[in-house]
């Protein structure tokens, strides 16, 4: 069967996140068949990332439910993930480190946290400023 990891993940994308990125998200959430050009990172080298924010299994009680909206308001992307998975080639790591150059959040903003399911701590998830901001 194997062993999930819990991975809870909210954050603001910044107003000018690439096309592609919010096209690779709509394919991870399956909300397009279609998948969209992939840039060169260690995310997508692995065996699962297709399918990562939308797994789910019995080991946690919070459901699947993952979502990226556009509010109006803040004329600007908002994601939010809720599922668990095999995180056998540390999928979530390589998913963090993907998405950290495209978020909208103050240095050091809370994120989410992942939880493996044999472990009572989660590891929490902050955001951390990269050298494309």
């Amino acid at each position: 069967m194997g062993m999930y990891t819990e991975f809870h993940f909210n954050a603001e994308l910044k107003a000018d996140v690439p096309q592609n990125v919010l096209d690779i998200l709509r394919f991870m959430l399956k909300k397009t068949d279609i998948c969209p050009e992939l840039p060169p990172h260690p995310l997508f080298e692995t065996e699962r990332w297709k399918r990562m924010l939308m797994s789910d299994s019995y080991c946690f009680s919070a459901d699947t439910h993952s979502t990226l909206r556009f509010d109006n308001i803040t004329n600007s992307y908002y994601l939010c993930v809720r599922c668990n998975l095999k995180n056998y080639d540390n999928e979530i790591g390589k998913f963090t480190d993907w998405i950290m150059p495209y978020l909208g959040e103050p240095d050091g903003n809370f994120l989410g946290f992942s939880r493996y399911e044999e472990n009572e701590q989660p590891n929490l998830i902050f955001y951390k400023a990269t050298k494309k901001d």
